[in-house]
Order: structure tokens, then sequence, then C-alpha cells
């Protein structure tokens, strides 16, 4: 619904070209966007994605249910970089099948907007690994060491895929940190 700068999406086939606001992101599809580019994704279920910029993000699989019981899920791979995702009905109705990928570990949710970052070795300003941040609800990350949960205003970090995640301070290189919600503002 919105695109910012130089953003390319590269298909499943290989193919590598401009991505332009109206269009349809398929299975498989590649977002990347460049150094000062972003873009907002409405999904089919309701949900919204924001890629950052110096962003990778792959949609591995989204199927949305058509009738009652049918299967429904949305995977998608944080190859590089930031986003931040409100979740729609999948990650409402479907927890369990909503998760974010990175080499590090996954981010599974419990019905939520959250903050992801996958920084990969080599940056200067920030330690390689994966980051999970929980504006509203809850997430997890999980590595092949454990799993941590992310409440609001939390972070949660994992340098390696052999590595505990942890609880840290919100790194606000990579993140913003939210006052609480006023008393009876609902939400």
């Amino acid at each position: 619904i919105f695109v910012d700068g130089d953003v390319q999406i590269s298909t499943r086939s290989g193919d590598k070209r401009p991505l332009m606001k109206g269009e349809v992101i398929n299975e498989g599809d590649t977002v990347i966007t460049g150094p000062k580019a972003s873009i907002q994704v409405k999904m089919a279920d309701g949900g919204m994605i924001a890629v950052r910029p110096d962003t990778q993000l792959k949609f591995d699989i989204f199927t949305l249910a058509q009738n009652k019981g049918d299967p429904q899920n949305s995977v998608i791979s944080l190859i590089e970089g930031s986003m931040r995702a409100i979740t729609g009905l999948i990650g409402k109705n479907n927890k369990q099948e909503y998760k974010v990928n990175t080499v590090v570990g996954t981010i599974g949710i419990r019905g939520t907007d959250h903050e992801a970052a996958f920084i990969p070795k080599g940056s200067p300003s920030v330690p390689a690994g994966a980051y999970s941040k929980v504006n509203v609800g809850q997430t997890t990350l999980t590595t092949t060491a454990g799993t941590v949960i992310v409440n609001p205003n939390q972070m949660a970090f994992a340098g390696s895929a052999n590595a505990a995640p942890q609880l840290r301070p919100i790194n606000t290189n990579l993140f913003t940190v939210a006052p609480p919600p006023a008393a009876g503002s609902g939400g």
C-alpha cells in the first residue's frame, strides 16, 4: 500500500524488478529495500507489515483459510534488516502458525504488534543476531538452545542459533521505546 525509495522484488522464478505500489506479493517473493527505502504491505488477513531500509524479507508461506477448519499460516523469513508487523486473522486465530524465521532463530507470536530485526555479522553499530521487540501482545524468540517470552516494551536477542535467547534492554539503534498506554485508554 506504500512504497518509498528503491524497493525491488525478487520472484520465486528469480526475476528481479522494481516493486510498485498496488502490486501483489506472492509466496516465494522476496522484498529488498535500499538504504533509504521502505514499504508497507497489507496482508490478505488484515495484517500489516512495514519493511524498513536495508532489508530483505521473503514471504515463504501465506495460506488464509477459506472455510472453517481449513489450514491457515503465515511464515516469513527475515534474511537481513528489520520490520514491524501487526498481525491479522492468522496471528489472532492460529498464533502457532505465524512465524518470522531468521538464520539464528524463530519469532513466534501471541496476537501482537511487534518488531523484528536480523543483523548479519559485520555491522559496525549493532551486535549481529536476531532481535524481537513487542509493542502490544507477546512474542517468543526460539533457538536450538531455548525460548524466551517477550512482553510489551521488552526486547529479546539471540546472537547465534546455539545461544539461548535473552531479554535485554531495548537497543535504541534498532527500535524506539513507546510510553505505556494511559490508564483507561483500552489499549
